[in-house]
């Protein structure tokens, strides 16, 4: 532990003033005194200011640690609580003899942090979320976690601090610089473009050159290895930044090139493992990392939903299981923020189902149902099996939205006994149940194995029930639709399902290939994907033949259920007391009812559908036949009357689909008669669904 130093050695605590109401917008400062790194005393001032007043300061963003108050700084109280001072006007040597001093626990990261970001000659203003926060008192920690957002969105800066120089931390960040300063990212492909004559394209063109530079990408893999990537909080801290910097030590480069840097070595990723011989660097998709890039990607608009928000977050760790929700607020988009009511006097249970409820009767649909996961007991957060436990870090990839309902409108209505009632289909029964128990360290090999248990349950070479081969749909079950048969077509990167056929199943057409006949590259790319989609999940077969994926703790006699509100199924089991009741197991994938089958039926002949991403991040779904191509759905009754269908958005409506695909927008419906607009088709009311026969029942969610 540090220790005080001087003639005036402080034997009482620091005690905090009180914050002035969040109106007034009152938050406190550190005045930060000048030192040298190897000086163990820590002296800095503490004052309060008006935030609307605009103060200058930079924000700290760094990972705690142990929270244990290891180290001591003394709070110097030279000045009033508006930062004035009353004493000098001027820091120098004279005032550690003469100024009061009190002593503020802290932990053993923040003194480290503080250490190296001192100036040596002059003070320094921050924002720095353990001490100007009272984390004793519960009540201000609320308000000020609302206003979180605002603090780092307001600073000149933020300082993302990973930690001290070491296991070569400055070459990391000065290669990643260098990197930064020759390409451009296009996240909607994952594609880095390197610029002519620069560093990143010579290293791109020459795995030579790339074999010669491994310590390089050594000290990358270890840099992002850091606490501070695997922290919840940063992922606001770095997102609202105006301006942000990444220092270790005493190296520091721009964030934006940190990552740039990062992604052009994450499109490396392969080539460098497969040179250095080991797995060094690893997938992005497999830790909190992209997210955090993602985030802050300045170029694009970034607030986002609750459940995207989620899932970016979802690698990341927290010490307060609130704080899963209470550390995302501020990512989200405007409306959506007051989904969430930070709130730190209730219970875990209390804020996941308060939240859980405001998202349903805000959007007015149940689609977070998609986000719950069934855990074996004794669990952490008692709530009711509708409620998501948004701390549940085991719980499997989530799936990319489908649209399951054919974009029904939500009917539903809380209950008294903690009771959601929602309307669906039921589509079948399970009969058969074979978990994966692939975790992030199986091999190729178990992964192959895996797939050749899960084809031995069928016959391959029959015919699905839903049309097409069963060891195709095989396939496109395991890997959850991400294939080139039915992945969106002009985002990101898959394989076919003919490829990954030929790589995954050890029977039918792929019997006698050798391995050197696959592409390495993508190859791993396959058996990636297949890794993280079968993390928590497993493998079922049904009463009326139809095959899926769904979280490992179904069991045979769970239904399949497609919700309206919901985009993809959900996998629920009758409540052993009461058979009208069910407990949500969680969604599943199921190959022939994706796109609303068991609502619509399928597709009439001549017809082909895709799903394509607009310009705003909305997944939209076109149907085409001999040249015709359009949103409405060529399975679905005619309009009620006073509705019509719209194209463009709310501002700029169409009555016609624009001919140039790269300009549609989600199609919406307006009532003519009320004025009333929705994106949900009106068609899909359960009144209207059954008088076309379909059997639209009522789930009570317990």
């Amino acid at each position: 532990m540090s220790t005080p130093t001087g003639s005036q050695s402080p034997n009482y605590r620091y005690t905090y003033s009180p914050l002035a109401s969040a109106f007034l917008g009152d938050i406190r400062l550190i005045r930060l005194w000048p030192g040298p790194v190897a000086a163990e005393e820590i002296r800095l001032e503490i004052f309060h200011e008006v935030s609307f007043a605009t103060p200058q300061y930079e924000a700290l963003s760094y990972a705690w640690g142990c929270p244990d108050h290891t180290d001591v700084a003394l709070v110097c109280e030279a000045v009033d609580r508006r930062g004035k001072r009353t004493t000098r006007k001027h820091l120098d040597e004279t005032m550690d003899e003469l100024i009061s001093t009190s002593r503020l626990g802290i932990a053993r990261n923040l003194a480290v942090a503080l250490r190296h970001l001192r100036y040596p000659d002059r003070d320094r203003i921050l924002w720095v979320d353990a001490l100007c926060i009272n984390q004793t008192d519960d009540a201000e920690k609320s308000r000020e976690v609302h206003q979180m957002g605002s603090i780092y969105g307001k600073a000149q800066r933020v300082i993302v601090w990973l930690g001290p120089s070491e296991d070569d931390s400055t070459l990391a960040l000065e290669t990643l610089d260098r990197i930064g300063r020759g390409v451009e990212f296009e996240r909607r492909i994952f594609h880095v473009t390197c610029q002519p004559g620069t560093w990143a394209q010579y290293l791109a063109s020459n795995n030579e050159v790339l074999r010669a530079e491994s310590p390089r990408w050594v000290a990358i893999a270890k840099l992002i290895r850091r606490g501070w990537f695997s922290r919840l909080w940063v992922f606001q801290e770095i997102s609202l930044a105006t301006s942000s910097s990444v220092v270790a030590g005493k190296c520091s480069i721009d964030w934006e090139l940190f990552r740039l840097g990062l992604y052009w070595v994450w499109t490396r990723i392969d080539d460098i493992n497969q040179l250095l011989g080991v797995h060094c660097i690893e997938d992005p998709f497999t830790n909190s990392i992209y997210g955090l890039l993602t985030v802050s990607d300045r170029t694009v608009e970034t607030a986002t939903t609750l459940l995207l928000a989620l899932d970016l977050t979802k690698k990341s760790f927290c010490f307060d299981k609130k704080d899963r929700l209470f550390a995302i607020r501020g990512l989200l988009i405007a409306d959506a923020q007051q989904l969430i009511t930070t709130d730190y006097a209730l219970r875990t249970e209390q804020v996941y189902k308060a939240t859980t409820i405001s998202y349903t009767m805000f959007y007015e649909n149940p689609n977070i149902l998609t986000y719950c996961v069934l855990q074996s007991p004794p669990l952490d957060v008692e709530a009711p099996s509708w409620v998501p436990d948004f701390s549940f870090q085991e719980a499997p990839q989530h799936l990319r939205p489908m649209g399951a309902d054919g974009s029904a409108p939500g009917y539903y209505s809380f209950e008294e006994g903690d009771i959601l009632a929602v309307q669906g289909v039921k589509v079948t029964e399970i009969i058969g149940v074979w978990a994966s128990n692939i975790t992030q360290k199986s091999t190729d090999g178990e992964l192959g194995d895996v797939c050749f248990t899960w084809g031995k349950q069928l016959s391959l070479s029959a015919a699905y029930v839903a049309g097409g081969l069963m060891e195709d749909v095989l396939i496109e079950a395991i890997l959850c639709g991400q294939i080139e048969e039915n992945a969106l077509t002009n985002f990101g990167y898959v394989k076919s399902g003919h490829f990954c056929k030929e790589l995954l199943l050890p029977t039918g057409n792929s019997e006698g290939k050798e391995d050197n006949e696959f592409n390495e590259i993508d190859s791993a790319f396959v058996f990636q994907l297949f890794r993280r989609l079968a993390i928590g999940r497993a493998f079922f077969t049904t009463a009326e033949g139809y095959i899926g994926v769904c979280p490992e703790s179904a069991q045979i006699g769970d239904c399949v259920v497609v919700i309206l509100g919901c985009e993809v199924p959900l996998v629920l089991r009758p409540y052993e007391d009461n058979k009208e009741n069910f407990i949500v197991v969680g969604e599943c994938y199921v190959p022939g009812i994706m796109n609303a089958e068991a609502i619509l039926g399928r597709l009439p002949p001549g017809w082909t559908k895709r799903s394509i991403m607009t310009n705003d991040h909305r997944i939209l779904m076109i149907y085409e036949q001999e040249g015709l191509k359009t949103q409405l759905d060529p399975r679905a009754s005619t309009l009620p009357p006073g509705w019509k269908a719209m194209f463009g958005t709310a501002e700029y409506p169409l009555e016609d689909e624009p001919e140039v695909e790269r300009n549609w927008e989600r199609i919406w419906f307006k009532n003519l008669e009320a004025g009333k607009i929705s994106y949900y088709d009106p068609r899909m009311t359960p009144a209207l669904l059954k008088e076309q026969g379909v059997d639209v029942q009522e789930f009570r969610l317990v």
